[in-house]
C-alpha cells in the first residue's frame, strides 16, 4: 500500500488518501465524492466483504483444503478415541462394545467433516463388502487394510482409471484407530499380542469395521451438500 506522504498513513487510495483526503501527488484536499460515488464504492465495500465471507464459509463448511478437513475431523475422532481409550482401561471387558460405539460415532463425524464424500456410489459399497470380506477372512485389521491397498494400487496400475479414495480413506482410518484400540488392551494385559496376530473368522473381528460403515452411511444422510 503507498504511504501517504502528507500525514504518514498507510492508504489504499491509489491517487487520494482516504485518510487526510489529499492528493498523493499535489497534497491538494480532494473533493467530496457525489452521493452516487458513495453508493458505488458503498457497494464495492460489500461486494467484497460478501465473496470474503462465502469463501471463508465454503472453506469452513466442505473443507476446502485438505488441512481443514483433517482438522475439523480429527478435532472430533481424537476426542472420541481418548475417551475410549480410558474406558477399556478402566473396563476392558467391555472393550468391545465401547470400541463399536467408537467406530460408530467416527464413522457419522466422517462424511459430516467432509473428509470422505457422502456414501452414495455403488462403486463405494462393492469396495466395502470387499473390505468387509477381507477384514473377516484375515482377521487382522492390518493385514486387510493393506491386501485392500494393495490391490487397489494394482487395479489402477492396470487401467488407470479414476479412483474414488473414499473407501481407502476409511479403512485408513479404521486401522489406524483399531491399532490404537488393540494397543491399549494389550499395554493393559487384556489381549495378548499372540491373539492379535492370529486369524480367527469371529463376527467381533469384523463388528468394528460394519460400526464405521453404519456410521459413514448414517452421517451422509446428515450432510448438507
Amino acid at each position: 500500500m503507498p504511504v501517504c506522504r502528507w500525514c504518514g498513513n498507510e492508504t489504499h487510495g491509489a491517487q487520494v488518501c482516504e485518510f487526510c483526503k489529499r492528493d498523493l501527488n499535489t497534497g491538494a484536499v480532494a473533493a467530496a465524492p457525489s452521493p452516487a460515488q458513495a453508493y458505488t464504492r458503498f457497494l464495492q465495500e460489500a461486494s467484497e466483504q460478501t465473496e470474503k465471507s462465502v469463501k471463508f464459509l465454503y472453506e469452513v463448511n466442505i473443507g476446502y483444503t485438505l488441512t481443514a478437513r483433517l482438522e475439523r475431523f480429527f478435532s472430533v475422532a481424537l476426542l472420541v478415541a481418548m475417551l475410549n481409550l480410558i474406558f477399556i482401561v478402566w473396563r476392558p471387558e467391555w472393550s468391545l462394545w465401547s470400541g463399536l460405539v467408537s467406530f460408530l460415532l467416527i464413522g457419522v463425524w466422517l462424511p459430516m467433516s467432509y473428509l470422505v464424500d457422502r456414501l452414495e456410489e455403488l462403486e463405494v459399497y462393492r469396495d466395502l463388502v470387499i473390505v468387509l470380506i477381507l477384514q473377516f477372512v484375515l482377521a487382522n485389521p492390518l493385514l486387510a487394510g493393506l491386501v485392500y491397498a494393495a490391490g487397489v494400487g494394482a487395479y489402477w496400475l492396470l487401467t488407470r482409471a479414476d479412483l474414488n479414495s473414499s473407501v481407502l480413506i476409511v479403512m485408513l482410518v479404521y486401522v489406524s484407530f483399531r491399532l490404537l484400540f488393540d494397543g491399549g488392551l494389550i499395554l493393559n494385559g487384556y489381549l495378548d499380542l499372540a491373539d492379535w496376530l492370529q486369524f480367527a473368522f469371529t463376527w467381533q473381528s469384523v463388528a468394528p469395521l460394519g460400526a464405521l460403515i453404519v456410521g459413514w452411511f448414517v452421517g451422509s444422510l446428515f450432510r448438507n451438500d
